[in-house]
């Protein structure tokens, strides 16, 4: 469900690059909410200065190329009509190019039409999908719904090449593309391609690999 509104976060995001991921959130009382936010620190400064509109008290800290953001909120009333209708949201909430995108479960399809309705009375529903999934699809896409690229400490730069790669069918079998192809849509020689795809490569597996092998 992707909504327009008043919120803040979903204005600042206007000003960056990348989304914003709102990790959790919780109400603590009235139009107050506990949130957490990611986002990359690049272009902080812009967007934490729209950010702010909403927020009544906030810690600020940074991890490699990373902005964590531990706030209280002022909402809009969606949390409020999240859990009153009871179903189960899903985090992380992505907030990018002004709307702010909910994932949200239940076992009961009325349930999510009543919310709905509720969300237009003070909000804009822009869009809306209601599909029938299983927790291991809930599961599977949360996982990698959580974190920026940026995290693995991958560079702008390294990003790109990789986005590139991806979207163009590099790493299918066979490959859709090869080295040359996604090197002419850089502007690169096929060295350079191939020198960050894997700088990129080893961050990741390093990232996912180090606290976990003995």
């Amino acid at each position: 469900m992707r909504v327009s509104g008043l919120c803040s976060l979903a204005r600042s995001s206007n000003y960056g690059r990348h989304p914003i991921l709102i990790q959790n959130a919780r109400i603590v009382s009235g139009e107050t909410n506990h949130i957490l936010i990611m986002m990359p620190a690049r272009g902080a400064e812009d967007v934490f200065a729209v950010m702010k509109d909403d927020l009544q008290k906030f810690n600020v800290s940074r991890y490699e190329n990373n902005i964590f953001v531990d706030a209280l909120k002022t909402g809009h009333g969606m949390l409020k009509d999240i859990f009153e209708e009871d179903v189960f949201p899903l985090f992380p909430i992505v907030a990018s190019a002004g709307v702010e995108t909910f994932r949200v479960v239940s076992q009961e399809k009325a349930r999510l039409e009543t919310l709905l309705e509720k969300v237009n009375q003070h909000n804009k529903v822009e869009r809306y999908t209601l599909d029938k999934v299983s927790f291991a699809e809930i599961m599977t896409r949360n996982i990698f719904s959580s974190v920026y690229p940026s995290l693995y400490g991958l560079t702008d730069k390294e990003i790109g090449i990789m986005k590139a790669a991806f979207s163009g069918g590099y790493f299918e079998w066979p490959r859709v593309n090869d080295l040359e192809d996604i090197s002419m849509e850089n502007g690169i020689s096929k060295v350079t391609t191939l020198y960050h795809i894997r700088k990129a490569e080893k961050k990741i597996i390093e990232k996912i690999f180090s606290r976990r092998v003995a």
